[in-house]
């Protein structure tokens, strides 16, 4: 709630940004300002860049505020470290490599509790897990990255850097074991196993060498592709 001084009365009003009422104003009379209707309908609009937050413009009288900040200096507020935790658990990141692309693309996920499969034996819905994994690599490797993340109804565009080797990117470790239950099985007659004149058991070659990149420049608005 907005600070007082001796003498010189409320100093500053805190407004709430984004509601849809005009100049909604947090009381300083109220012990708990933040739980009011306004801020609930503030963090359902929120949008991206972290977990749901509202924002707050603190409004001063400016003969007080001349008074008590005599420089721009003396107006900066240091952040708490929790601040910057925050900027960092949710930010997106500056740089990744494209093997963590196929990691997370690759990670075993728990399925929802809506998402459960009856188990033929027991017949009890059963929470499971699902897993991708690649099971053949053509000649000619064509990666499609999605860059943007869906935020209510709205895409924001990720900016994220993908750092990945112009030669030899080994694609092995996310191709699917055949020797696993069920891979052996489907890889007797599968039209995509390894040419006959390959020893049994001989691994593919898995590397591959960059050829062209197609990169987007601009927003999820617009812009142009080289």
């Amino acid at each position: 709630s907005p600070l007082s001084s001796q003498g010189m009365g409320a100093l500053f009003r805190i407004r709430l940004v984004g509601d849809t009422a005009p100049c909604t104003y947090l009381s300083p009379q109220d012990p708990r300002p933040l739980c009011h209707p306004a801020i609930d309908r503030a963090l359902q609009l929120s949008g991206a860049g972290g977990p749901p937050h509202v924002k707050l413009t603190v409004e001063w009288d400016m003969s007080t505020k001349e008074r008590l900040f005599g420089s721009l200096q003396e107006e900066v507020v240091q952040d708490a470290e929790s601040v910057r935790q925050q900027q960092q658990a949710h930010g997106q990141q500056h740089s990744c490599t494209l093997d963590e692309c196929f990691q997370l693309y690759t990670k075993e996920e728990q399925l929802a509790p809506d998402d459960a499969w009856r188990c033929p034996h027991c017949k009890v819905p059963q929470q499971g897990t699902v897993k991708l994994s690649l099971w053949t690599l053509p000649d000619i490797l064509i990666i499609h990255l999605k860059r943007f993340r869906q935020v209510a109804e709205q895409r924001h565009k990720l900016t994220t850097l993908v750092r990945f080797p112009l030669r030899g990117l080994d694609m092995a470790p996310h191709v699917a074991q055949r020797g696993q239950p069920g891979g052996q099985l489907l890889g007797r007659w599968a039209p995509w196993q390894p040419p006959l004149r390959l020893p049994p058991g001989c691994p593919r070659d898995h590397l591959y060498d960059l050829y062209a990149v197609c990169n987007h420049h601009g927003s999820m608005q617009g812009g142009h592709y080289t």
